[in-house]
């Protein structure tokens, strides 16, 4: 014959087992302007800002972020771990705790917008440019066996001479 108290003991242990804490991390990635492109650890997540993204521990995490003009954002998010993920407080939190317990971290970011194309600007991405193509001449006349000679610098301008 079975004790009258096992079944209530069996019952108890059930409902603590069904009502058994949780713990939601969560990491809110917000940016000005909002609406920026969010890359985490060099994995386009296809979210983006305002952000909740979902985490299980602590740590540095790399983050990427980018906007129509804007200047791409490359920075670190420092996860911390809270007292409930240490032992033995993270078993309590995990299985005893009547509730869920919420770890919500969040990163603000400011995304800098491009500044203005000067002359002087200008001037140094023609240059810039004209380097870039002379070693593609250089690679082009080497086929696959890569760079080829160096392409002759281009003809310097000549100026007309004064007529007499």
């Amino acid at each position: 014959m079975i004790c009258p108290t096992v079944p209530r003991v069996a019952a108890l242990a059930a409902v603590v087992l069904a009502a058994a804490g949780c713990v939601e991390r969560k990491m809110m990635i917000r940016s000005d302007p909002p609406g920026a492109l969010i890359a985490l650890d060099g994995k386009d997540t296809e979210l983006r800002t305002p952000a909740e993204i979902p985490f299980d521990y602590g740590g540095t995490r790399a983050v990427t972020l980018s906007a129509p003009g804007h200047r791409v954002l490359e920075t670190t998010a420092k996860l911390e771990d809270p007292w409930f993920t240490y032992v033995p407080f993270d078993f309590c939190a995990e299985l005893l705790w009547p509730g869920t317990i919420h770890d919500d971290q969040t990163f603000d970011y400011t995304l800098e917008p491009y500044g203005r194309l000067t002359d002087d600007l200008k001037a140094e991405a023609k240059k810039r440019l004209a380097e870039l193509k002379l070693r593609a001449e250089a690679y082009r006349a080497g086929g696959s066996d890569g760079p080829g000679q160096e392409p002759p610098p281009p003809p310097a301008p000549q100026e007309s001479a004064p007529q007499k």
